[in-house]
């Protein structure tokens, strides 16, 4: 079974990278959660708020609705959270609530406090529902016969409680897709399961800060200095490759190897968490580059980029307070 998931794509850089000079480079970057904790939330718990579900089938695959199983979800879900070491402990209770309902009901203030005190958590995270809707599709690639495709779109219910608060204080309802060859095998036990584990997947990138791949592009050759910079960056030393890009600039009184280096300095000061600094290098390289040129394209695609991460940036300093802003 082949599993696909959508993912944007950076056409422009690679557009972009077709250009001489120009090449790509990926690293890990810590991004922000959607959701932003107080400090004091340093326990968290788990419970199983969803309907029951009879067992998928495995001889059968339903086109339609499907509910997804809550004890999936809240077991992968307390073990992505866990696993992130965001909290100091994530405590997963499947068996409190299990009476029968039909999803959507809130837990009463009284079952939080109680659950609050005798887990020890400072937060419950109820999941509630998984409501999971299937359709076959065409996948067309231009002179390719098209591609059946199975796809699942999913819409994970979870919601928040604190002791002493009569209302939940965040419920999170985020839709997600996946992707399948459409395989005689596939069954509506496949599709439960993959589509409650996705579901943990996501909402686990929602509630805590999360390590993602970034794509960037910087310049390369043209320049002695400029390939021992790059030697550096490949190596990791971005102090050492900053250092060079730097004296660089400095030595050049303009044109486009000036220019060059500015943008790179601008990705050295990104990676090092520099923000304010990233911001202003990438504005002197778009200064520095001649009107038109492969430089100023890159440039004014890069500050668009850096505009977007700095917001991010602003958020998770909020977010990693709690380790005194220690992003390792």
């Amino acid at each position: 079974m082949k599993k696909y998931m959508w993912a944007g794509i950076i056409l422009a850089a690679t557009m972009l990278v077709s250009c001489g000079g120009l090449q790509t480079f990926t690293f890990d970057q810590l991004h922000p959660a959607e959701v932003t904790f107080p400090e004091q939330v340093r326990t968290i718990a788990v419970v199983n708020h969803a309907p029951s579900i009879p067992s998928p089938k495995k001889t059968l695959l339903t086109l339609g609705k499907l509910e997804g199983d809550g004890k999936v979800l809240a077991e992968s879900l307390a073990g992505g959270l866990a696993d992130s070491r965001y909290f100091n402990q994530v405590i997963i209770s499947d068996s409190v609530l299990t009476q029968e309902r039909t999803g959507g009901e809130l837990i009463p203030q009284a079952v939080v406090d109680s659950l609050s005190q005798v887990l020890g958590a400072d937060m419950i995270l109820s999941v509630d529902q998984i409501q999971l809707l299937t359709a076959k599709k065409e996948i067309y690639y231009p002179g390719f016969v098209p591609l059946a495709a199975f796809d699942l779109k999913i819409r994970p219910v979870v919601r928040a409680y604190v002791p002493s608060r009569l209302m939940p204080v965040m419920t999170i309802a985020k839709v997600d897709s996946l992707l399948w060859d459409f395989s005689p095998t596939l069954s509506d036990h496949d599709v439960v399961k993959e589509g409650s584990n996705h579901a943990a997947y996501m909402l686990v990138n929602q509630l805590v800060p999360h390590w993602m791949n970034a794509d960037r592009i910087y310049f390369d050759g043209g320049n002695p200095d400029m390939r021992d910079a790059a030697v550096s960056l490949r190596e990791g030393d971005w102090q050492e490759a900053g250092r060079i890009w730097k004296n660089l600039y400095d030595s050049v009184k303009k044109g486009k190897l000036k220019s060059r280096a500015a943008f790179n300095m601008a990705l050295a000061c990104e990676v090092q968490g520099q923000m304010d600094e990233a911001n202003a290098w990438i504005e002197k390289a778009r200064k520095s580059a001649s009107p038109g040129s492969e430089e100023e394209h890159a440039a004014t695609f890069y500050a668009t980029i850096l505009q977007e991460r700095t917001k991010d940036f602003l958020k998770l300093n909020l977010q990693m307070q709690r380790f005194g802003n220690n992003f390792n």
